[in-house]
């Protein structure tokens, strides 16, 4: 986005004072002022990213205005305006992407890189947000850690809107003229038939997908539209104005931008029209114009603000970098230590903007030698190259720790088998640490753990909220003559390397009822739209339909309530879940299948972001990867059902202790790392609970013909 100053709002550079518009210089420091807090204090300022669409706005009437103005004619008149947003926006953002580079090598751990270097070259090209709008709302990348590349999605839609714009400027004012109608006001219909038409698309894509929508240019496309509008309608309309009206209109402008940050919340699905509220409150200041005494220059014109202002592009560069990386080099991040990135994040960004956005920029301005597009190829291709090579160092490592097989065996040799996995929790395990602390080797390593999945999580297998849970695959695994059914959410998911051997073992057919983050239990919850929760709700009926159906001879459930049901938190939400787990339980029963609930497994995310990113950090001591118990056994309405219907057909297996002792849960165990982000168990520590699992079914479960191989 454009944070930087446009040159008509720098009066050094345009000694027109009256083109100068202060205003502008303070709603900019606003945005970035807002964005930022929200960053660094997101429940003290939940609506703080809104300073997103303030700047969008501001974009998009300084720009048309300009192309209105001085309107492109030519290819060339394009080709001239795309360069001046190169000497502008690009060397403090190549520079910001290097250093950013630099700090992930020497701070974040190895498990990152990979992700982190695509994420750089992502950045450079701007196609940042179509990246995270492709990849990171997947459920199962929920526990990546944000990447100091992140922030570049907001650049990313307002550069691919500096690409379209002048062409589609170009292209109106052409038609106006070939047809005869007045140049300004057939562009005036054409933008607000483009905003019209980005709306009702951001309205419809926020509806059906809030986490992608957030990212697409298109559903963003109408705030520039928005700020568009405002420049089409010409300065008689945003004129400097001194009456009554223009100053309500301007207060009332703020107002709503105040009142954006401070209500909204990130669990509201947005763009959409909710975004309507701090859209035309900037559109209503930017139109206003209000230069009255009692007016909210009284705030946005002040010296400070116009320093921040001056100032935001750089800020909004520097200061996500800085608030990702450092953490990864102190032990505590809270007040004293933002402040001190705060205070580096101002001071980076003075240098950046007088030495890099101006002085620089007046040097390729005067430059025979190094010219915009020169710089823009050259630039480009040197910080994609060194992006490219930190990506290309990190799969190599990923390559060389592929044979996970090869892994543990190294850690059984070290420990031998009685503590190698689950085993060190046990008895027979005297004298190796239970929680790999001054082990030589784990398995699998750090940074191949991420993709240590069950087979289930990367096939077609899930019940997907992208579908709003209407498709529903159903996956087999085996092929004996006993039916199992496996149905539940991620967390049942998690399992399958466990039940696959018992499957072989015990003649049976796995088929897989699981769903991305909604637990199979017939009730609502509240995800980001309607339909979701509908359809997460409806899930319970026809799952209990099919059972009925195919006569299972044994169902094998488990979900983690991470969603709450509709209207209440996670907390209040646990009675009502739990008697709808005693209905749905006693259907299944009744259809003349066993009932087995495995209880939820332990949940680092209480106290980790991701166990193998904390597990890279700790390679020397593992342990720092461990919780308390307490904090980590989550409470269990489905396990909690079992009890509470005392049926010998339903039945609970709890197998928390192979993770837990004492008043510790551990996220490596006897040298092999539990978890693959977290909360899901990795595949490798899940083949190793087979056994174990098998013999607490085999017990709890009154029918032998079902284990039939282990008597």
């Amino acid at each position: 986005m454009i944070l930087s100053k446009d040159r008509s709002q720098n009066p050094k550079a345009q000694p027109r004072r009256a083109a100068f518009r202060g205003d502008i210089q303070g709603l900019r420091a606003i945005a970035v002022g807002i964005v930022v807090l929200y960053h660094f204090w997101p429940k003290q300022l939940p609506g703080g990213f809104i300073g997103v669409d303030i700047f969008f706005v501001i974009s998009g009437f300084l720009i048309t205005s300009h192309l209105l103005s001085k309107p492109p004619r030519t290819f060339r008149d394009i080709g001239t305006f795309w360069m001046r947003r190169v000497k502008r926006l690009l060397p403090a953002s190549f520079l910001v992407i290097i250093f950013s580079l630099l700090g992930v090598r020497l701070l974040a751990p190895e498990t990152l890189w990979q992700d982190w270097g695509f994420q750089a070259i992502a950045a450079t090209f701007y196609f940042q947000n179509w990246f995270l709008a492709t990849s990171k709302v997947d459920y199962l990348a929920e526990a990546d850690a944000p990447s100091p590349f992140q922030h570049f999605w907001s650049l990313s839609v307002e550069e691919q809107f500096y690409l379209v714009w002048p062409i589609l400027i170009a292209l109106l004012l052409f038609l106006a003229v070939r047809y005869g109608f007045k140049a300004k006001k057939f562009a005036l219909i054409g933008i607000g038939l483009v905003v019209a038409l980005s709306l009702a698309y951001s309205v419809y894509w926020t509806a059906a997908d809030a986490g992608s929508a957030y990212f697409s240019t298109l559903t963003r496309g109408w705030e520039f539209g928005i700020g568009a509008l405002v420049a089409a309608f010409g300065k008689r309309a945003y004129g400097a104005k001194k009456d009554g009206l223009s100053l309500l209109a301007a207060w009332v402008g703020l107002a709503a931008l105040v009142l954006s940050a401070l209500t909204f919340t990130g669990q509201m699905a947005f763009p959409g029209y909710i975004a309507l509220l701090p859209v035309l409150g900037t559109a209503l200041i930017l139109l206003a114009h209000s230069t009255h005494k009692y007016s909210p220059n009284i705030v946005l014109e002040n010296g400070l603000m116009r320093f921040f202002g001056d100032n935001s592009y750089a800020i909004y560069l520097w200061h996500w970098p800085l608030m990702v990386l450092i953490p990864f080099a102190i032990d505590e991040f809270h007040l004293p230590q933002k402040i001190a990135v705060l205070a580096l994040t101002v001071l980076l960004s003075v240098l950046t903007q007088k030495l890099v956005e101006v002085r620089f920029r007046k040097f390729m301005d005067a430059s025979k030698i190094l010219s915009a597009p020169k710089f823009l190829v050259a630039g480009s291709a040197i910080v994609a190259i060194l992006a490219a090579g930190f990506y290309n160092m990190s799969t190599v490592e990923i390559q060389k720790s592929q044979d996970i097989g090869a892994s543990v065996q190294e850690v059984r040799t070290e420990v031998g088998e009685d503590c190698l996995g689950p085993a060190a929790l046990g008895t027979s395990c005297k004298e190796n640490p239970k929680d790999g602390k001054e082990l030589k080797t784990l398995a699998p390593e750090p940074i191949v753990v991420k993709e240590d999945k069950p087979e289930l999580y990367d096939g077609d297998c899930f019940i997907s909220q992208k579908t709003d849970f209407q498709d529903k695959p159903v996956c087999s695994y085996g092929d004996g003559k006993k039916k199992v059914a496996l149905v539940g959410n991620s967390h049942a998911a998690q399992w399958l390397p466990a039940l696959e051997p018992l499957a072989k073992k015990n003649n049976w057919k796995i088929d897989a009822y699981v769903a991305n983050s909604c637990a199979i239990m017939g009730e609502p919850q509240e995800f980001d739209s309607t339909e979701k929760s509908d359809g997460c709700a409806e899930l319970g009926d026809w799952v209990s339909g099919e059972i009925e159906k195919k006569d299972y001879n044994l169902v094998i459930s488990s979900n983690r309530l991470s969603v709450p049901i509709t209207g209440k938190t996670l907390e209040s939400s646990e009675a009502p879940s739990k008697s709808a787990y005693e209905k749905i339980l006693t259907r299944w029963e009744k259809t003349g299948a066993e009932i087995a609930v495995i209880r939820d497994t332990p949940w680092p995310g209480e106290s980790l972001k991701n166990v193998p990113d904390c597990v890279a950090e700790n390679l020397e001591d593992p342990s720092h990867c461990s919780g308390k118990k307490s904090d980590w056994v989550p409470s269990d309405p489905q396990a909690d059902a079992v009890k509470s219907l005392d049926n010998r057909n339903i039945v609970a297996v709890d197998m928390n202790d192979q993770f837990c002792k004492d008043d510790r849960c551990y996220g490596v165990v006897g040298g092999i790392i539990a978890y693959w982000d977290h909360s899901h168990l990795s595949r490798t520590f899940a083949s190793f609970l087979s056994d174990p699992l098998g013999q607490r079914l085999a017990k709890a479960v009154d029918n032998d013909s079902l284990f039939s191989a282990s008597k």
